[in-house]
């Protein structure tokens, strides 16, 4: 389909207003890409000839099918180009990108006694969109995660929207872990977002070109735990646990990563005693071994990082159904590599209604508008 152009694209009472301008019946190219809990952009190029060409500005909304399934999503022109030989080009953004747009206002709260929460995604939420931010959301959200954790509502500075869904450590993400869906101003966190097509997909077969990258950067073979804890006398000694191997690391050398338990032994205060809210040294290092441990699987911090790029042939139709976050069988007969794995990265063709290209393994590129991938382990 072509994309539309739009202006003044709202939600208001849950509904959409807007106003349409046109299509960009000459449009030469037009891509979106989404990755996993991340960027979800749409790349356009048009020609001076195209009726809508001078109403191609920036902060209009391009409208168009993101993907085989999803309904028309709206995205935001950030940036345009208009080169000497007639050809327009926009980089446009998710209208999801308007959530760091949103600031929370600041409270009375201070870092060593922050207001938390404790409760699901969604309560969080409701709290956060209630009592945390007077101008109007038009974001509704939703997710199907029933995990009961401590979120720190304490905001002593204002804070965007976006980065308390997945922009910063102590986000949605990091806190309930899961995977985010957009679908214009509704926002769902899925414990689960894909699911496992059980398809293969061949060198030679029904993938045209291939490429595999390895990566041992981020390999490690031990965790090594601490903390600053608070003592009786109001006052913060650091301890850490003993060096803790990681199970079945890939890692030929010894790598340590250092990791912060703080935040795990907060709700406590050091001290030599069994009285209630006391915690011995002993007591805290096996929490901080636990920790390490479910923190090294979540991340997969032994494991070697293996990306494999896929371009897939355009006659391939059957493959029109499967999608990001879906689980699927690459083999590469020429790397002598197999790998069931999430796809994590999509690009679309919205013209010719086609993939251009998945991604299988983890995402290469991170920028600031990037939701975090990282994940925390929650006792």
């Amino acid at each position: 389909m072509f994309p539309k152009l739009y202006d003044e694209v709202q939600k208001t009472g849950g509904q959409f207003t807007y106003r349409y301008l046109g299509t960009l019946t000459n449009c030469l190219k037009c891509e979106v890409t989404e990755v996993r809990n991340g960027t979800y952009t749409l790349s356009l190029e048009t020609t001076v000839n195209d009726e809508c060409a001078n109403l191609i500005l920036s902060q209009r909304m391009i409208g168009v099918k993101p993907n085989p399934t999803d309904n028309m999503q709206f995205f935001e022109i950030q940036k345009t180009e208009r080169t000497l030989d007639g050809i327009i080009k926009a980089e446009a953004k998710h209208i999801k990108c308007l959530c760091f747009a949103i600031c929370t206002d600041g409270d009375n709260a201070t870092p060593e006694e922050p207001i938390i929460y404790n409760g699901t995604a969604q309560g969080t939420w409701n709290e956060i969109v209630t009592d945390y931010i007077s101008s109007t959301v038009p974001f509704s959200f939703t997710s199907n995660i029933g995990t009961v954790a401590d979120f720190k509502l304490g905001l002593t500075i204002s804070e965007t929207l976006g980065n308390i869904l997945g922009g910063k450590e102590g986000s949605f993400l990091d806190v309930y872990g899961g995977e985010y869906k957009w679908d214009n101003f509704n926002i769902y966190l899925y414990a689960s977002r894909g699911v496992n097509r059980n398809y293969k997909i061949k060198y030679g077969q029904n993938i045209s070109d291939a490429s595999q990258t390895e990566s041992c950067e981020n390999v490690y073979s031990h965790i090594l735990p601490y903390a600053l804890i608070s003592t009786s006398r109001s006052s913060k000694v650091s301890i850490s646990a003993p060096l803790v191997a990681i199970p079945n690391s890939s890692s030929v050398y010894q790598k340590v990563y250092n990791l912060d338990c703080t935040e795990l032994l907060d709700p406590y205060v050091y001290g030599p005693t069994t009285q209630a809210g006391t915690i011995t040294l002993q007591q805290a290092q096996a929490m901080m071994t636990a920790y390490a441990l479910q923190y090294a699987s979540i991340n997969g911090l032994g494991n070697l990082n293996i990306n494999i790029d896929v371009t897939l042939r355009a006659e391939l139709d059957e493959m029109s159904q499967i999608g990001l976050c879906d689980t699927i069988k690459v083999i590469l007969d020429p790397f002598g590599t197999s790998a069931t794995a999430k796809i994590t990265s999509v690009t679309y063709d919205a013209l010719l209604e086609r993939w251009n290209k998945i991604v299988i393994g983890s995402p290469k590129i991170t920028v600031a508008d990037l939701i975090l991938d990282k994940r925390r382990f929650i006792s």
